[in-house]
């Protein structure tokens, strides 16, 4: 998914796209650690963990001056003669086997739009197309007859709000999760069939 124009006009250009190398995987990474890590303080050494190896990664970019005019986590240019890279500024994890989305992250001075809410639509449209493959069609449930799968994720307390506006429902009580409150969320999308 890409785009130039948008419905917040000061959005800046962007690139949206599944991780499909070693080198955007670890871009995500970066982002992860840079936004978990460093800026909200939770721990260094469980950010990398065991679902990253079979865990679909997603990867938004936007295109700026290369090389950059500050120091950051950037993917290498395209071309020698680029006078563009690609910077990560957010990234968002599905893991197959859990069902769950985890570490939606967006740098800081990204965060103003809309772009947490792209990431999380990306990743539900991927599941969607994809829900009948090896790794997904164990989590297709009947609802009603028709197919569904239910993602599940742990959010931060301040951005359960964000998630209800997605369509995440909360369900059961809040719990502590690497020193945070944390609240166990659903969202069940139907599958077009």
């Amino acid at each position: 998914m890409s785009s130039t124009a948008s419905s917040k006009s000061t959005r800046p250009p962007f690139t949206l796209k599944v991780a499909a190398n070693q080198n955007e995987i670890e871009a995500c990474y970066d982002l992860r650690i840079e936004v978990f890590s460093v800026e909200q303080g939770f721990p260094l050494d469980t950010e990398i963990d065991e679902h990253d190896p079979t865990a679909v990664h997603f990867l938004l970019t936007t295109p700026v001056s290369s090389p950059p005019d500050v120091s950051t986590s950037s993917l290498p240019p395209t071309s020698h003669s680029s006078t563009t890279t690609e910077k990560p500024i957010g990234t968002i994890r599905f893991v197959p086997e859990l069902g769950k989305l985890t570490r939606l992250a967006v740098l800081k001075e990204y965060r103003q739009y809309g772009l947490g809410r792209l990431l999380v639509e990306e990743m539900e449209k991927w599941v969607k197309n994809n829900a009948e493959t090896e790794a997904l069609k164990d989590l297709i449930k009947d609802i009603g007859g028709l197919g569904a799968i239910k993602i599940k994720c742990h959010s931060q307390i301040p951005v359960v709000p964000f998630y209800s506006r997605l369509g995440y429902v909360a369900d059961g009580p809040e719990f502590d999760e690497e020193g945070e409150p944390h609240q166990t969320m659903y969202h069940t999308l139907l599958l077009d069939h």
